[in-house]
């Protein structure tokens, strides 16, 4: 098995600086928000947008942290995140390869699903992420 064979991509996180910007974004792009939640971990907005293709793009707002500097501050491209059955699994997985998780356990994401990311240390700074629905 590949790392990408069995897996779905659930959605790609784009970061903007402000909530302001999300709005700006969607509108823009003729993005609806489908849903929206704040992750405490990573004191952040997070907005998912409707997909007719099945991947949603998600803006990700920060309201300090890590993520607010994320690009100098200017946001961007941040994560492509694949849907998986079994996160514990997965982990395992990317362990046997050498690819270590940023989390030491999966957090609760802003959605109905549990996440982690692989650290981009391992990935030549491509930010991966697995969810595991609810």
């Amino acid at each position: 098995m590949t790392m990408f064979e069995d897996y779905t991509l659930h959605h790609v996180g784009i970061i903007v600086p402000s909530l302001e910007d999300a709005s700006a974004f969607m509108a823009a792009m003729g993005l609806t928000e489908d849903y929206r939640g704040y992750v405490d971990r990573w004191t952040c907005w997070c907005i998912f947008t409707r997909s007719g293709s099945g991947a949603a793009i998600e803006l990700v707002a920060p309201e300090g942290g890590a993520l607010a500097r994320f690009n100098k501050g200017a946001g961007g491209v941040h994560h492509f995140a694949y849907q998986v059955d079994d996160l514990a699994a997965t982990t395992l997985w990317c362990a046997e390869r050498g690819l270590r998780m940023i989390e030491p356990a999966p957090v609760r994401g802003a959605g109905n699903f549990i996440c982690n990311f692989v650290n981009p240390i391992d990935t030549r700074g491509i930010q991966i992420e697995f969810v595991q629905l609810l």
